[in-house]
């Protein structure tokens, strides 16, 4: 690293060279040398739901972010869209395949329905799955799709995505939440909700530094799993991103393993 900023600084172009650096680590000066981010993992057999009582606070995005970075770690989790109102993974991922409902109607036959989205299998979410929503027969198809492989749920928001079937199977729920008034007015009023959920309960906050993370923490009163800093990339939602969001979900990975 030090011969890079050295040939950097000798460079005419070293001024437009350094704000790319800047922008691309998310780091102002002054320009530290650059941490390696080490992918972290899931355990295999682990299930992980990820959720938000109100949309728009990056419940989907985490949990594909999740998914993707435990498979650049060695172990590629099945990602299932379980919402099941507004299913949008798949959109976002540019696929067109079969989905949940599909997989449903079809026993026997649910891993040759399996997607791949990059690295990791996947299982698109349906937006007919309201009407039929089953949690004991989502289980059931979740763990026939797995096979033994971790599983990264995305249950979607509302009240109503709290199946206790679907629950009871998670090793952890991640409560995601963000940091504008009304997303944390959701985060609190989510906490009754989640009083007597027969799995572990985190919290993962979004577009906040640790400081901040930790009182949100504190004053929801569920253990911190991750603080997701700002970032340009999730903004857009872009399934890219900062090295210091990689590290921090390299930390939500360690906290679920």
């Amino acid at each position: 690293m030090s011969r890079i900023r050295a040939l950097l600084d000798a460079s005419p172009l070293s001024q437009i060279a350094l704000t790319l650096m800047r922008e691309a680590t998310g780091r102002t000066e002054p320009l530290v040398a650059i941490a390696p981010t080490r992918p972290a993992a899931l355990r295999r057999g682990r299930r992980v739901g990820f959720w938000s009582l109100a949309a728009g606070a990056g419940s989907s995005t985490v949990a594909a972010l999740a998914a993707h970075r435990s498979a650049a770690g060695g172990e590629a989790p099945l990602l299932v869209d379980l919402d099941r109102w507004v299913p949008s993974l798949a959109l976002r991922a540019g696929l067109t395949a079969a989905n949940v409902a599909d997989a449903l109607l079809q026993p026997g036959r649910e891993r040759d329905l399996v997607s791949r989205w990059s690295a990791i299998p996947f299982l698109p979410g349906a937006p007919s799955l309201h009407a039929t929503f089953d949690g004991e027969r989502l289980v059931g198809l979740v763990n026939a799709c797995a096979a033994g492989r971790a599983a990264v749920l995305d249950l979607g928001s509302g009240a109503d995505a709290l199946d206790p079937a679907i629950l009871s199977s998670l090793d952890r729920l991640c409560l995601v939440a963000g940091t504008r008034s009304a997303q944390l007015q959701a985060l609190f009023c989510a906490a009754p909700l989640l009083g007597r959920v027969p799995c572990a309960v985190g919290l993962v906050v979004v577009s906040a530094g640790e400081d901040d993370a930790a009182r949100v923490a504190e004053r929801a009163g569920f253990p911190l799993l991750a603080a997701i800093p700002h970032d340009v990339y999730l903004a857009d939602d872009a399934f890219a991103a900062r090295a210091p969001t990689l590290r921090a979900v390299d930390s939500l990975l360690r906290a679920l393993a």
